[in-house]
């Protein structure tokens, strides 16, 4: 992409999406679908995902994956994946200045994520 090097960010294993809004819950299989087939695109194997009720409007989802990916390549995905734009640039030029702590995602104190896969049913994989 550019030719400034992003050696000193750590590799990724958990994506991290914004989704700023509120859908149907039937809506979530169609999603966890999405995941699931972006993630083998790319050679990668979802572990689990995990929602939460984000602090203003909407869900966050955290996927975690095997194997961890360059952050660029996890920024990439989290962009095909709906993660919100804006936070798409900011982390784009969070990795590109080399800082490790790029993914941040704000959370209400006290709140804890649901796994809704792998519990969701197996004919997803």
């Amino acid at each position: 992409m550019h030719g400034r090097s992003v050696a000193s960010v750590d590799r990724v294993s958990v994506l991290k999406i914004d989704k700023d809004s509120f859908v149907n819950p039937r809506w979530m299989q169609d999603y966890l679908h999405l995941v699931l087939n972006t993630c083998r695109e790319y050679g990668i194997r979802v572990v689990s995902v995990k929602k939460i009720l984000s602090e203003r409007r909407g869900i966050h989802f955290y996927i975690e994956i095997t194997p961890p990916v360059e952050a660029r390549v996890a920024n990439r995905l989290q962009w095909l994946l709906g993660d919100d734009s804006r936070r798409v640039d900011f982390n784009r030029a969070r990795i590109e200045s080399g800082l490790n702590e790029w993914n941040k995602l704000f959370e209400i104190a006290g709140r804890r994520p649901r796994t809704i896969y792998p519990s969701f049913p197996t004919r997803l994989l």
